[in-house]
C-alpha cells in the first residue's frame, strides 16, 4: 500500500486513533509524515507508520499554513 503526499488519512492506531490528519511528505517506503494544523503542525508533523493510516480521501494540493489544512481537513471530519 502507497500512501502519497495529498492523501486524507484517518489513523487507525495509536494516541491519535480516528483523529484525521493529511499526508505532507513520504518519508520512507513504510513512513509518512502527517499533520492536521491545529493539534499537530506543518512545523511539528507526526511520523506515522502507513499500516496505522487508512485513506478516506486527497486533497489537490497540500495547503502552506496550518490555518488552511484545519478548514480544509473539515468536510472529511464532518462539520
Amino acid at each position: 500500500m502507497e500512501i502519497r503526499k495529498g492523501a486524507v488519512v484517518r489513523v487507525t492506531a495509536g494516541k491519535e486513533k480516528d483523529k484525521i490528519f493529511v499526508v505532507i511528505q513520504d518519508f520512507e517506503s513504510d513512513r509518512v509524515l502527517i499533520a492536521n494544523g491545529r493539534h499537530r503542525k506543518l512545523a511539528n508533523p507526526k511520523r506515522k507508520s502507513v499500516k496505522h493510516l487508512e485513506v478516506i480521501g486527497s486533497l489537490a494540493a497540500v495547503p502552506e499554513r496550518d490555518r488552511l489544512i484545519w478548514k480544509s481537513l473539515s468536510p472529511f471530519r464532518g462539520e
